[in-house]
């Protein structure tokens, strides 16, 4: 049987070839990048983020994630998800990869290295790109915003921004005026998240919020800078995001604060996607699954106006949807205390049916949740939880319903 969990993903997530440079590290001293770097797991050098102090002050537990030191929590996950859901928080996710593509021809060398059409987007909208290997498995789950006629900005998941950056770059043909500018180094990223997001930003940056409509974004002037704002949700709430400059980003984290804004940590951010049913790749889209195995493949465009395109992966994206697919990936609920885990292993139908790709506990179900890659029609499994058996529902995702539909397609 076909497994979709590599391995190699149950390792901690850390790879050299996928987080930026890292420059001689000095104790007293901040790198070129901008960046204070320390020692990780086993030797490893991690990148520390910009508004690190800021963290600590708040009562930051860190831990190395994705090459960088990161905060998981701060007064406690459940609780930071609970101000979430009724109120607002504010993350910093200064470790996801971040650039501008900019040209005339922006647009088309996108649509030469993503699987989605990146021409179909309006000016102004935000939509999610899929970008796939040569054999069809998920690369990426990038986020764009078409900011104006040749202009664009591209988050990119924090193991894969480095090799998709490269790829975007290896698509400017010769000739063609398109700039690739790494934004990682000279900005901070924050997401302020909540149903009071809105109203408690009024007090931090004005009426901004109330002037980006939803699943837009816009670039506008804060505190005499340049920096763009977002507005979406990837956590079933009102999400708007701020890319700023690190001395702008200081002051924001701090009023927003200080406004009742308050610090959460990846681990609610990670709960709170799953439950909203967003997956990130590689991470939850490990090999063979492909757009159309993740619930991706409305993000897959193999025709455009002048017949088909040309993208990496394409031929294989061709062959399966014409094939289908035998798995899918599904929501799993425990009818049990125990939790699920990455790695969990599944049984039911009378054998193996593979692996859970992420876990975690949901406040908002009040019971422990999963995904994983399962053939159709199954309604009832059982989950390994370290040895213990676990009933499981099988449902479709997502877990909740928030103020879905504001990332376009």
């Amino acid at each position: 049987m076909t497994s979709f969990i590599d391995p190699d993903d149950l390792l901690p997530v850390i790879s050299k070839q996928d987080v930026p440079a890292r420059p001689a590290f000095d104790e007293s001293e901040v790198a070129e990048d901008g960046h204070i770097h320390t020692s990780g797991l086993a030797g490893e050098r991690t990148n520390v983020l910009s508004l690190a102090h800021l963290h600590m002050k708040a009562g930051w537990h860190p831990a190395p994630v994705h090459g960088w030191t990161l905060p998981l929590w701060y007064g406690g996950t459940y609780d930071e998800q609970q101000a979430a859901r009724e109120s607002a928080v504010i993350w910093d996710h200064s470790h996801v990869g971040r650039y501008y593509v900019t040209g005339e021809a922006a647009a088309e060398v996108l649509a030469r290295v993503f699987a989605t059409d990146a021409r179909r987007v309006p000016v102004g909208a935000i939509a999610r790109l899929v970008a796939c290997r040569e054999d069809g498995t998920v690369l990426d789950i990038a986020t764009a915003c078409h900011l104006d006629v040749g202009r664009w900005f591209v988050m990119s998941g924090p193991r894969t921004q480095v090799r998709l950056r490269e790829a975007i770059v290896a698509a400017v043909r010769p000739g063609k005026d398109v700039e690739v500018r790494d934004r990682m180094a000279e900005s901070v990223l924050l997401a302020v998240a909540g149903p009071k997001a809105a109203s408690l930003l009024e007090r931090v940056v004005g009426n901004i919020p109330n002037a980006v409509p939803a699943g837009e974004a816009h670039e506008v002037l804060l505190g005499g800078w340049r920096a763009l704002v977002a507005h979406t949700s990837e956590v079933g709430e009102e999400t708007f995001w701020f890319l700023v400059a690190p001395e702008v980003g200081e002051h924001l984290w701090e009023n927003a604060t200080v406004s009742g804004i308050v610090p959460a940590g990846l681990a609610a951010w990670d709960t709170m996607r799953i439950e909203a049913g967003v997956i990130e790749a590689p991470g939850e889209t490990p090999s063979p699954a492909t757009p159309y195995h993740a619930g991706l493949g409305d993000l897959v465009d193999l025709e455009d106006a002048a017949g088909p395109r040309v993208f990496p992966g394409v031929e294989a994206l061709r062959a399966v949807r014409a094939a289908g697919v035998e798995r899918m990936l599904c929501g799993l609920r425990m009818d049990g205390p125990r939790l699920a885990k990455r790695g969990s292993r599944i049984t039911g139908a009378g054998g193996d049916l593979g692996a859970c790709v992420a876990g975690a506990f949901s406040p908002a179900r009040g019971t422990g949740i999963a995904l994983a890659y399962l053939p159709p029609d199954l309604l009832r499994v059982i989950v390994d939880t370290d040895g213990v058996p676990q009933p499981a529902d099988v449902v479709a995702l997502p877990f909740i319903h928030g103020p879905r539909g504001t990332v376009t397609r």
